[in-house]
């Protein structure tokens, strides 16, 4: 199967990843299948699918021209099928695929979290799983635009040849794919900087405004330096993605605001218009992957007899704006400084 040109790819759970991966490979002339949520064919069917990055990137594909569909069905011809949803609907995900999938699809994980793969692996044995990682973030602009605002290539995990057709689309998408023997310490680097999507959805800011503000580095610097102390508790190594090494993450976010960014500006692309998931999460009123990202550190901390009393914290405070479903409650950076001294 995975030898065969131009394989049929479907993405399950096309929201704002799903979506900005549909469409480059759309544009590509992909074999595709999208299958999300009637909000979002309803955008697509009346301004078509529009595709953006901060590089330049521009496209639009119209809805007769992509097969999306609210229903699973969609997946049965599929070689490929990838899973965007939220990690805490993975198990149901799987549930839902399970009747539909070819005897040697492949499905593979292109989300937040550590132990998505284990779930899907547990209720899909019969399959081959791979893990894979996203990088970058993507804004949901509304009618149907998905914006890339920040830069990485996708990370794809090497099983025999079972990665190679898919790797070959996402190329011809202009889609770089960085190639791992084990995925598992990318998966964790990415973990560690997606600790900043929790502090950029309660401030409320654009994700370069906040990180250009020292007094949010300074809450970014606890909640780093955190992670990185349980994680080395726990005898995890977590691998740098592209140019961002996990354990000088702090000190480059404790840098005077001249000096911080002109390292960041050689080592991260970051556009006025990126913001986090958890952010877009807080407007929709959807529960957010918290569990899965700080609340990862919290559930290691506790399973090697320490604690994250920071990112725990982080984790209230993301469940209270949840729970409150006003959007961002946009906490000043003194503010959340206080919640975790």
């Amino acid at each position: 199967m995975t030898h065969k040109n131009n394989p049929h790819i479907a993405i399950v759970g096309a929201g704002s990843i799903g979506c900005y991966l549909g469409g480059c490979l759309a544009v590509a002339g992909a074999k595709l299948s999208l299958i999300g949520r009637v909000r979002i064919y309803q955008q697509i069917d009346t301004y078509g699918l529009q595709v953006s990055d901060y590089k330049g990137r521009e496209a639009k594909i119209e809805l007769e021209k992509l097969d999306f569909s609210t229903s699973m069905q969609s997946i049965a011809a599929a070689d490929y099928v990838l899973l965007t949803v939220k990690s805490g609907d993975t198990k149901q995900a799987a549930l839902d695929i399970k009747s539909y999938l070819k005897a040697d699809a492949v499905i593979v994980s292109m989300q937040n979290g550590i132990r998505n793969v284990d779930v899907l692996s547990e209720v899909l044995p019969e399959h081959t799983v791979l893990k894979g990682m996203v990088p970058f973030n993507v804004l949901s602009k509304g009618k149907g635009q998905f914006h890339c605002g920040t830069e990485g290539d996708l990370a794809i995990e090497v099983k025999a040849d079972e990665h190679l057709a898919l790797v070959q689309a996402f190329s011809a998408a202009e889609l770089p794919v960085t190639l791992y023997n084990d995925i598992r310490g990318v998966q964790w680097g990415k973990l560690v900087m997606n600790l900043n999507n929790s502090v950029n959805a309660l401030s409320g800011a654009p994700l370069l405004e906040q990180l250009n503000d020292r007094e949010y580095r300074k809450v970014m610097t606890k909640v780093v330096s955190e992670a990185l102390d349980v994680l080395k508790v726990a005898g995890i190594t977590p691998a740098r993605t592209g140019k961002v090494i996990p354990k000088l993450t702090p000190y480059i976010l404790a840098l005077p605001n001249f000096l911080f960014k002109r390292v960041a500006s050689a080592t991260l692309k970051i556009d006025p218009q990126a913001r986090s998931s958890m952010y877009e999460d807080f407007v929709l009123k959807r529960k957010t992957e918290i569990d899965y990202l700080n609340g990862e550190i919290v559930l290691l901390a506790q399973q090697h007899q320490t604690t994250a009393p920071v990112n725990k914290v982080i984790v209230e405070l993301v469940k209270k704006a949840q729970e409150q479903q006003q959007g961002s409650p946009q906490l000043s950076a003194k503010f959340l400084q206080h919640a975790i001294s």
